[in-house]
């Protein structure tokens, strides 16, 4: 089932499909480019990937856009634990917005849709965010996740470490 929500501020929000894959590389890309210390993968590791690997992305996982007019402006990513003792929980990942789209409610729309449709299908929802993005942090607990934990040193970019917030929303 997808579902698409239209917001006063001019964009929509939707399930992305493997018809969306070339926008979806793209952005993802951006992603990884522009904020090396956000996100566990790198621009290096996925630069050269085929389409056809960010296809199969589109396809195994449950990954909403954000659609400022017909540009793809931002993603978020719900993966479901697949261990038969974490079935109850799945994790947000690969939430990137465009900067010249933050701050308009693009973010929330796109973290609501990936609530409603974790609410759906699990009792929890994780996820980890740098510890120096405090807006970031801000945006998820209005949204109801709570800090649990840090991930000292999680990522090492440029030999650099950066710590990340472990969140939860407990659903049922």
């Amino acid at each position: 089932m997808t579902q698409m929500t239209t917001h006063p501020t001019d964009h929509t929000v939707r399930q992305l499909s493997s018809d969306d894959a070339e926008a979806f590389r793209a952005l993802r890309l951006e992603s990884l480019r522009v904020h090396p210390e956000a996100f566990g993968a790198s621009y290096e590791e996925e630069c050269d990937l085929p389409l056809s690997d960010f296809v199969a992305q589109l396809d195994r996982f449950t990954v909403f856009g954000g659609f400022v007019g017909a540009s793809l402006a931002g993603i978020a990513m719900l993966q479901r634990n697949a261990q038969k003792k974490r079935q109850h929980v799945a994790m947000v990942w690969g939430m990137y917005v465009r900067e010249e789209q933050r701050g308009t409610g693009l973010a929330r729309s796109i973290l609501d849709a990936v609530i409603a449709r974790a609410e759906q299908e699990v009792d929890q929802l994780e996820l980890y965010v740098a510890v120096s993005n405090p807006r970031a942090n801000r945006l998820y607990q209005a949204l109801g996740f709570e800090r649990f934990g840090v991930m000292r040193r999680s990522l090492r970019v440029g030999g650099v470490d950066h710590d990340a917030d472990m969140m939860v929303k407990i659903f049922r």
